[in-house]
């Protein structure tokens, strides 16, 4: 069972959101076929920016023994690879601003600035799942993309995420990384803020 909940861990690692959430865009939204030509130049960055800098740079601090263990076990660690996480996002959406993307994606790529933003704020005295408030980010701005901006309701696609942010949160509490209440604190955090955030964009 931890082993298990492990996968599901490294699978729905924070890191990874922005990436499924902007790949999601082209499998259920009308996207696909506005920026049909453009898949790597939208994709690309936040592969880039999201997971890849970040994560190498995470695993430096790790090296030189500023963090003790990767998966932030410490709540006072938090600090630095927080910090990381919103520098490279900050980049990531003046790129964006840059190519002239709409909006509402800007502001979906701004909701997790403000969920870490947030985040930090909140780690000087509790340790928040941060994986939490990844799923729920995921789920809350599909959600608002679809109730938005498509006008639809992918019935199926909304009931495979909440399993996925059920078992995310499972696996957190299977692993003893966070209490229940962390772990649900986590997911309406990430959630709340990406689907008004969505919402507010529609209106720029």
């Amino acid at each position: 069972m931890n082993q298990f909940a492990r996968i599901i861990s490294s699978v729905f690692q924070p890191l990874l959101m922005p990436v499924y959430s902007i790949l999601l865009l082209f499998v259920y939204t009308h996207f696909k076929l506005l920026f049909a030509n453009q898949f790597w130049t939208i994709m690309a960055p936040v592969i880039l920016f999201s997971f890849a800098v970040p994560g190498i740079l995470i695993y430096a601090v790790y090296k030189l023994k500023l963090i003790s263990d990767l998966s932030l076990k410490i709540r006072k660690e938090r600090f630095i690879p927080y910090s990381i996480v919103l520098v490279s996002y900050l980049v990531m959406i003046f790129y964006y601003y840059r190519i002239g993307m709409p909006g509402w994606f800007l502001m979906l790529v701004a909701s997790s600035i403000a969920v870490i933003l947030i985040a930090i704020f909140i780690t000087i005295w509790w340790k928040i799942s941060a994986h939490m408030f990844g799923i729920g980010g995921l789920l809350g701005g599909v959600m608002s993309v679809s109730y938005f901006i498509e006008k639809s309701n992918p019935f199926y696609l909304f009931m495979a995420l909440f399993a996925v942010a059920g078992l995310v949160g499972v696996s957190r509490l299977i692993l003893r990384r966070h209490t229940f209440g962390q772990v649900v604190g986590g997911f309406f955090l990430g959630f709340i803020i990406s689907f008004l955030f969505v919402w507010i964009g529609t209106h720029i």
